[in-house]
C-alpha cells in the first residue's frame, strides 16, 4: 500500500500556488519544494501479507506552492525526488561515502564536523557535498523558497532540506515577521522535508501553522488552501489518522471543484487521494468509482498514452484487486508499465514501484516465478537507487521474502522479511504500521516452520498496531483477531481463542450484517471451540443461529439458479476442490470466493471460509448441530492442508464411537 507506498508524483495542485502568486507580488522567484506521499497501510495499505500493495503510495500528493508549468511535466506517476543515492551503507544503515570523493562545490573531502551528503540526483563528480557548501550557495543566492538544487532542478531532501529549509523560514521570519504570506510557504517547504525525512508530527505542526495563515490571508476556499489541505492531510495519513485525512482532502476537493471546475486535473489529483484513503476505509466500491472519475480527467487533460495518467492507474487497478478483479488489476498495471518504461527507461525508480505492484498481482494469480523475477528486478533498482538499508527498499524486500515463501524456500524468505523488518524498525520505530508487512510476512512464515508460539507473538505486535493505527472496529483489526484466534487455538488455549474469536465477529457483523453468511462462519468456528471448552449448550445456539443463516442463504441461492437453469454439476452443496487465496495484502479475506471444482461428497450446506491468516482455507458446513472434519492437501502447494468440515455421519470416516464435533 498502502502502503502503501510507491511511485510519488508531482503536481502543481492547481494552477500555480501560493509561493508564484506571493513571489510575483514580492519580487522574488519561488519554487515549489514537492510533497510526496508513500505510506503503506492496511487494505490498500497495511502492507500485510506481501508488503501490502505498493499503489496506495502511489497516491498523488499536490506541491506545496507553484511550480512553473514546464517542471510539471513530472507530475503523477513521474520521478518523485531522490533520496540518498547511496553506494551503500554501514552497520547502523547510515550512508557510506566512497573513500576519495569530494564536494562539488569547494571540492574538499569530507570532514569529521562536515561529512558530505547526495542530497538530490546529481551522479558523478557532482554527486556529494558538504551541508556547510550547501548553505553557503542557498544563502548567497538569497531565494529562500527556492530548496532545490541549482545542478539539477531537483528539490534537496534529506538533513539537507530540512536544514535549508530552517534557514529560510528564520530569515523570512525575521524581514517579514511571523505572520506573513511567505511564511506561509517557508513553513509548507520544512514540513514537507520534516515529513520525508518521516517525522510526522513536525510535518503536521508546521502545516497547521501554514494552513491557518494561508486561510487568513486568501480565505478559507483559496486554491492555494486547498493544495496545504491536500498535504496535510498526508500528514495525518502518517499518523494514522485516516478519518481527519479524509476530512481534509473532502474540504480540498471542494474548493479545487469551485476554482477550477469538475474536469481539471487538479481535481483529479485530489480525488486519485481521496480514493485511496476510501480504500484503505475499506469502501472499495467508493475507491473504485472516485478513481475510475479521476482517470478519464487525466486521460481526457493528457491523453491515453501519457506519463501523467499512471499514478490513477495505478490506485485504479488497486481498487480493482480489493474487489476480487485481479485480472483487471493485472491490465491495469501492465500498461502502466508500458507508459512508465516507454518514458523514463526501464531502469528508473518509478518502474520499480510499478514492478511491485505487478508482482504481487502475479503472485495473487499463482505465478511465483513470474512475481519473484519482477521483485528482483524492482529490488535492484530500488537498491541502486536508495542505498541497501533504505526505508523504501523494504516494499521489495517484504514482497521478494514472501515470493520465496510461495516457492518454498523457506529460509530465503525469512531472511528478507528479517532484514525488511530490522530497517523499519530503525527508521520507524517498533510500533509504526509501516512494520506490519514484515510482522504479517513472519507470521506466516512461522506458521508454517510450525514455531506457533513465535507466530502469536508476531500477530499480538500487528495486532497493537493496527488498532492503534485504524482503531478497534476496522475490518483488518477483525481479520487479524481471527488469526489470532487461530494461534491460541493451535496452542491449546480455546478460552482466549473464544475471547478473540467473539471479538472479531462482532467486526464482522459490523462490516457485514447480522445474518450474512460470513457470520455463519464465525458462529460455527466459536460453537467447535466451545465444544472443545464443554460449553455444549452455547455451541448449540451458535450452531442453530448459523443453521438459519445458511438455510435462509441457501434458499435465496436455489431461487436465483433455478430462474437461470442448472446444469446439474453445479448442485448445492457440493464440496469443491478448494483454492488457498489471499487479499490485495496478502492475508485471506472471509468474503473471498475460492476457485472450486466439483467434487462428489456428501451434500450439506457448505460455507467457505478463508482464514484471516494467509493461505489457510476451511470449508465449514453446519447442519443440524453436527459436523466433522476431514482435511486434503491445497492445491497451490502452499504447504498446508485444508479443513473441510461435513455434516454428521456422511463425513469420511465416520468411525464408530467418533465424536462429530472432533
Amino acid at each position: 500500500s498502502s502502503s502503501s507506498s510507491s511511485s510519488s508524483s508531482r503536481s502543481s495542485g492547481g494552477g500555480g500556488g501560493v509561493a508564484a502568486r506571493v513571489a510575483k507580488d514580492d519580487n522574488e522567484k519561488a519554487e515549489a519544494c514537492a510533497c510526496f506521499s508513500s505510506p503503506a497501510g492496511i487494505g490498500s495499505s497495511t502492507g500485510a501479507g506481501d508488503g501490502g500493495a505498493v499503489g496506495e503510495g502511489e497516491g498523488i500528493t499536490t506541491s506545496t506552492v507553484g511550480e512553473v508549468e514546464e517542471r510539471c511535466a513530472e507530475l503523477d506517476g513521474g520521478p518523485d525526488v531522490a533520496l540518498l543515492g547511496a553506494e551503500g551503507c554501514d552497520d547502523r544503515g547510515q550512508h557510506t561515502v566512497p573513500t576519495g570523493a569530494t564536494c562539488r562545490i569547494c571540492l574538499a573531502e569530507g570532514m569529521e564536523d562536515d561529512e558530505l551528503l547526495s542530497p538530490c540526483v546529481c551522479r558523478g563528480s557532482a554527486k556529494y557535498v558538504h551541508l556547510s557548501c550547501i548553505e553557503a550557495a542557498f544563502m548567497a543566492r538569497g531565494m529562500l523558497l527556492d530548496l532545490t538544487c541549482p545542478t539539477c532542478k531537483h528539490h534537496y531532501e534529506g538533513p539537507a532540506a530540512v536544514h535549508i529549509g530552517k534557514l529560510a523560514l528564520q530569515e523570512l521570519e525575521k524581514n517579514r515577521g511571523e505572520d506573513h504570506a511567505l511564511v506561509a510557504v517557508g513553513l509548507h517547504n520544512l514540513g514537507i522535508a520534516h515529513g520525508l525525512m518521516g517525522d510526522a508530527e513536525s510535518e503536521r505542526d508546521l502545516l497547521e501553522r501554514a494552513l491557518a495563515i494561508q486561510e487568513r490571508e486568501h480565505g478559507p476556499d483559496h486554491c492555494d488552501v486547498a493544495t496545504t489541505l491536500a498535504n496535510l492531510g498526508n500528514a495525518y495519513d502518517r499518523l494514522g489518522d485516516l478519518t481527519r485525512q479524509r476530512e481534509l482532502l473532502e474540504r480540498a476537493l471542494r474548493i479545487n471543484e469551485s476554482e477550477y471546475g469538475a474536469d481539471h486535473h487538479a481535481v483529479a489529483t485530489t480525488l486519485v487521494n481521496l480514493g485511496s484513503v476510501h480504500g484503505r476505509l475499506g469502501d472499495h466500491v467508493k475507491q473504485r468509482d472516485i478513481l475510475e472519475r479521476a482517470h478519464r480527467i487525466m486521460e481526457r487533460e493528457f491523453g491515453p498514452s501519457s506519463h501523467k495518467v499512471t499514478a490513477s492507474l495505478v490506485n485504479l487497478s488497486l481498487a480493482y484487486g480489493a474487489l476480487g478483479d485481479v485480472h483487471r488489476q493485472r491490465d491495469l498495471l501492465e500498461r502502466a508499465l508500458r507508459i512508465n518504461e516507454q518514458e523514463y527507461g526501464p531502469d528508473h525508480r518509478a518502474v520499480a514501484n510499478t514492478l511491485l505492484n505487478l508482482g504481487n498481482v502475479y503472485g495473487c494469480l499463482g505465478d511465483a516465478e513470474k512475481k519473484r523475477d519482477l521483485l528482483l528486478r524492482a529490488l535492484r533498482i530500488k537498491q541502486r537507487e536508495y542505498g541497501p538499508e533504505h526505508r523504501e527498499v523494504t516494499k521489495a524486500l517484504v514482497s521478494l521474502g514472501n515470493a520465496y515463501g510461495d516457492l518454498g524456500m523457506l529460509e530465503e524468505q525469512r531472511e528478507f522479511l528479517e532484514r525488511a523488518l530490522r530497517i523499519q524498525r530503525r527508521h520507524f520505530g517498533p510500533d509504526h504500521r509501516e512494520l506490519l508487512s514484515s510482522l504479517t510476512g513472519l507470521s506466516t512464515l512461522y506458521d508454517r516452520l510450525k514455531d506457533i508460539g513465535r507466530k502469536r507473538d508476531l500477530l499480538e505486535q500487528s495486532l497493537r498496531i493496527m488498532e492503534r493505527s485504524f482503531g478497534p472496529q476496522h475490518y483488518n483489526v477483525g481479520i487479524i483477531l481471527a488469526a489470532l484466534a487461530e494461534a491460541h487455538g493451535e496452542l491449546g488455549d480455546f478460552a482466549q481463542k473464544k475471547d478473540l474469536l467473539e471479538r472479531s465477529l462482532a467486526i464482522i457483523e459490523l462490516k457485514f450484517g447480522p445474518d450474512h453468511h460470513n457470520v455463519a462462519v464465525y458462529l460455527a468456528e466459536i460453537a467447535q471451540t466451545c465444544h472443545k471448552l464443554g460449553d455444549s449448550e452455547r455451541r448449540d445456539q451458535l450452531l442453530e443461529r448459523a443453521r438459519r443463516i445458511e438455510e435462509a442463504r441457501a434458499a435465496t441461492t436455489l431461487t436465483s439458479v433455478s430462474g437461470r437453469g442448472c446444469s446439474g454439476d453445479a448442485r448445492a452443496g457440493d464440496l469443491g476442490e478448494e483454492e488457498c487465496s489471499e487479499d490485495a495484502n496478502g492475508v485471506g479475506a472471509p468474503n473471498s470466493v475460492p476457485k472450486r471444482r466439483p467434487l462428489r461428497g456428501p451434500k450439506s450446506l457448505a460455507t467457505l471460509f478463508f482464514c484471516p491468516f494467509r493461505r489457510a482455507t476451511y470449508a465449514i458446513a453446519v447442519a443440524a448441530g453436527a459436523a466433522s472434519f476431514v482435511t486434503r492437501p491445497c492445491r497451490r502447494r502452499c504447504g498446508r492442508r485444508l479443513q473441510v468440515q461435513a455434516a454428521g455421519s456422511a463425513a469420511a470416516g465416520n468411525r464408530a464411537g467418533a465424536d462429530p464435533h472432533e
